[in-house]
């Protein structure tokens, strides 16, 4: 009788035992897939938005080359007419405009907003890059 319950007991640890392990196991598994899945997801969801980081390169880069002209025009405008002062606000007004407009579309691509968003956010960009660019045409 001793034997039998010795038995009983020895089974019934190695199979509490076993078990044991194959719920480590499995539960390392399942969190490998978890963590594997969301890395591979923000992998994904990076390359998807490079070409929108590419595209804000370019849009700060006009506004650089705009801040630029327009810093050069400053000085000659500031000594002439009223009319050129206005002319000057105006466009100071516009790149300031155009500025928060590239600054709208870093934010959209940081906060993973919808392409539909990022892409409406660049093309309003543009558009305030084209108005202040015309504006310091206006200067010269």
């Amino acid at each position: 009788m001793k034997k039998s319950r010795l038995r009983l007991f020895k089974s019934t640890s190695m199979l509490i035992s076993v078990l044991g392990i194959i719920m480590i196991v499995s539960t390392i598994i399942i969190a490998g897939y978890i963590g594997i899945s969301i890395l591979s997801s923000e992998i994904t969801t990076t390359i998807s938005l490079d070409p929108y980081y590419d595209k804000l390169a370019v849009l700060k880069s006009d506004f650089n080359n705009l801040e630029s002209e327009f810093n050069v025009s400053k000085q000659n405008i500031l000594k002439n007419s009223k009319d050129n002062e206005d002319k000057y606000v105006t466009a100071q007004l516009q790149l300031i405009r155009a500025e928060s407009a590239i600054d709208d579309v870093e934010s959209a691509i940081k906060s993973g907003k919808s392409t539909e968003e990022i892409d409406a956010r660049i093309n309003i960009a543009r558009q305030k890059l084209k108005i202040a660019s015309d504006e310091i045409n206006k200067l010269k």
